[in-house]
């Protein structure tokens, strides 16, 4: 993390102040440097930013939206203790909506997916072969691969909707995509849903992504069990 002003400032990116605020606390919950179950200390962030409470506030109030933050009454803010069963349950919503939109392309609509997901397919490739395997790159082309199948549909609020779960689960899928193994089976199954889709057999395609989808789950649940029951 870059620090400015003598090491108690964080270094800031973006224009308005309370987005910079969001994204950096995002970012850091994602990557771990705040972990599931922090209590954090708003004042002593606050100081540490240089900044008053109110885009602190404001941040805050978005990742709790988001279910990356929590409010306890008369407790503090808490970075989320992403569970098991928050993973079985953001999965299950995963699979509705991936599914809803797969089973609503047109066959003109269905092609231009497979040739988006084609190209991210290649770049796929391209990443399994780098040694060491880096594994956050690889996360980026899942997330951008997942994202086109909901984009398809041209649904603005579920796109929204579908990014909002996704960012809940992003803590536990860079833990997990550290797996090269996992990582290479994940590839697989998305040529096999690509191959169904290049068909336009819906139905078969649905079945493809519920296989991947749950699968990942399984594997995931694995890694949190591992780690204790939570992450």
């Amino acid at each position: 993390m870059d620090k400015k002003g003598g090491g108690n400032v964080y270094e800031l990116e973006h224009t308005e102040l309370s987005e910079k605020v969001y994204q950096l606390l995002k970012k850091m919950i994602l990557n771990r440097e705040f972990i599931g179950g922090q209590r954090l200390d708003l004042n002593d962030l606050s100081q540490k930013m240089n900044i008053s409470r109110t885009p602190l506030k404001d941040a805050v109030n978005r990742l709790v939206q988001e279910g990356l933050m929590e409010v306890k009454p008369r407790s503090g803010t808490f970075v989320t203790n992403l569970k098991i069963s928050d993973i079985e349950e953001v999965s299950e919503m995963r699979l509705m909506i991936e599914q809803w939109c797969v089973s609503h392309l047109t066959e003109l609509r269905a092609q231009e997916l497979v040739a988006a997901l084609e190209d991210i397919l290649e770049k796929f490739n391209r990443t399994l072969s780098v040694k060491p395997f880096p594994f956050e790159s690889f996360l980026e082309l899942d997330v951008r691969f997942h994202n086109e199948i909901v984009q398809a549909v041209d649904n603005q609020r579920m796109l929204e909707q579908y990014r909002s779960i996704n960012s809940f689960l992003h803590a536990a899928r860079i833990y997990f995509f550290q797996s090269y193994e996992r990582s290479l089976s994940g590839h697989d199954e998305h040529m096999a849903f690509v191959q169904a889709l290049k068909r336009y057999d819906l139905l078969e395609a649905c079945g493809k992504l519920e296989e991947h989808i749950m699968n990942s789950k399984i594997s995931m649940i694995a890694r949190l069990q591992e780690n204790g029951g939570a992450l």
